[in-house]
């Protein structure tokens, strides 16, 4: 992270994710019904997931 001023600003990172087409079509479903662009879906779909495996918590502990 880097500060600009006061305000504290997280470096961003693109990542590429290659879907079927049927993923594709389940994931502009989801983003509709959520009302969400797809990068906030996989976003969140992603820290979900790490949540679900304990890294987040063991992020936090210094365990990773």
């Amino acid at each position: 992270m880097s500060w600009i001023g006061w305000l504290k600003v997280a470096k961003k990172h693109i990542v590429r994710v290659v879907l079927s087409k049927q993923q594709k079509e389940l994931l502009d479903k989801i983003c509709y019904k959520l009302g969400q662009s797809e990068s906030e879906t996989m976003r969140i779909a992603f820290l979900q997931y790490a949540e679900k495996l304990s890294l987040i918590t063991e992020k936090v502990h210094g365990k990773i």
